[in-house]
Formats: C-alpha cells, structure tokens, sequence
C-alpha cells in the first residue's frame, strides 16, 4: 500500500489546473496554530455535539488493498478527522456560480456517504484564504474549532488560484499530548468559480466539476495523489473517471475509521 506522510510543520494542499485536461499537484500548507500539542489557552474546550460513537460508519470497501496514498500518517496508521463528532464548514460564495451550492452539497453527500463523516453547514463567512489560517479563531466563530473554510473566489481576489489553477483544498492537523494523538479538526477548500462555471458549460462539464470538487475534497480529509490513473486521485483526471474508484474508496474507508478523541 503506498503512503506518503508530510511534515509535522506541513499539510498537504491540493491544486486542480485545468486546460484540455485536468491536471493535479501537491503544495505544501502552512500550518497556523495547528503544529505540536495544543496548549490549553490555544484550544476549545470539548463540544457538547461530542458523541460516544463514531457518528456514522465508512462504507465497506472493496476487496483488494492499495491503490491510495495518504497525506499523513503517525503510528503506522493514517491521520484523520474525529468520527464522534461532525465536520462543520462555513462558506465564502462571492464567485459561486449558478448551481454551486448544490455541486458543493452533492459532492459533500457523496463523501459523506463513503466515509460516513458528518458535515454540516455554518453558514456565510466573509473569511478569507491563508495559507497560515489558525485552526482556533474564537473571536471570529467562538469557542470551538474553526469550521473548515470553502471559499469561491478567483485568481484577482486568490493569487494562488492564478493561470490554469481551478481549486486546491487540505487539512490541517493538531497534535495531542499522547503520543499518536495528532488529528485533522479544520481545512480549506478554495474554488475558482468562474473556472469551474467555464468546465460545467462544456461537454459532460458538471460531472467533471463535480469530479474536481470530489477529488480536493478526499484531499481535505486526508488521501494524497496515486501513479493509477483509473483512480480519481490520479494527478490528472479524465472524462471516465468522475467519481471515486475502488482504490479511492479504500483509502476513504481508512481515514474515515480513526478514534474518538477526548482530550479537547
């Protein structure tokens, strides 16, 4: 089974870049105040929404191994976001375009099906991107984790989203005091909506934009790149491949089946 880890001062971000065909890379993330065991004046306390079970179950399978990669991995296992309590996200729509909220709430569907992760809306935000986003921003969304940031924008607002650049998303971890404790609690997903508008014109467009949102959204909950390319997390995607294929939904299943933490 291939795997890759970052560094513990690193996340992986994803970038899609589009031409005749959509061709995808790695960039490294700064991490804000998600580095090293939080500090008690740096973290929330636990959220009442806490529950005693994971929330839902990650779909079986297929049979098989390998055919994924994950951005991190600690203990011989994969990094990955808190089962036991929900994904919440905030949304930045000023470039979205016409049907965005429904791609975006599609393709979130989907992954919550694979996973069984919880993802629930927070609303509009007026937050922008940063590569350094702290993972903790009480003043700004109170005393809890900072919901994951989707944001449409566009390269004049976006520089990173210049040129033939569609998208890009990752996690961002916190270590725990206990050794093997690190998890992911917050992330990005940054869009360009007028590139994504221009795809969904074209021929077979709105399965290839959802193909897009799809596959920076297995990055935001931790699967990195593979040499398959039968596999949507190839580095360059294809009009017959739009949604998750047997070795993506390995990996989903494998960063979806982490603890429950209690710890913060």
């Amino acid at each position: 089974m291939g795997r890759t880890r970052t560094s513990t001062l690193l996340t992986a971000l994803a970038t899609v870049a589009v031409a005749l065909a959509v061709v995808l890379a790695l960039r490294p993330l700064l991490l804000g105040s998600g580095v090293g065991p939080a500090a008690a004046a740096s973290r929330p306390p636990l959220p009442q929404e806490l529950s005693a079970q994971p929330l839902g179950a990650p779909a079986a399978p297929p049979e098989g191994s390998g055919g994924y990669t994950l951005l991190d991995t600690q203990d011989g296992r994969a990094v990955t976001w808190d089962p036991c309590r929900p994904v919440h996200y905030v949304v930045d729509a000023r470039t979205a375009p016409p049907g965005g909220e429904y791609l975006l709430a599609d393709a979130l569907a989907r992954l919550q099906t694979v996973t069984g992760l919880v993802f629930v809306a927070d609303g509009a935000t007026d937050e922008v991107p940063d590569g350094r986003r702290a993972a903790y921003q009480p003043q700004r969304y109170g005393d809890r984790w900072a919901p994951v940031l989707v944001s449409w924008s566009d390269p004049a607002a976006h520089p990173d989203l210049a040129g033939d650049v569609a998208a890009y998303a990752g996690p961002q971890p916190v270590d725990g005091a206990a050794p093997g404790s690190r998890r992911y609690v917050t992330g990005m997903l940054v869009l360009d909506g007028p590139q994504l508008a221009e795809m969904a014109a074209g021929p077979a467009g709105l399965a290839r934009a959802r193909a897009v949102v799809l596959h920076e959204l297995a990055h935001l909950v931790g699967l990195g790149h593979v040499d398959d390319h039968r596999q949507l997390m190839y580095p360059s995607t294809t009009p017959l491949v739009v949604d998750f294929a047997d070795g993506d939904l390995r990996g989903l299943a494998e960063v979806s089946s982490g603890p429950c933490f209690r710890d913060f």
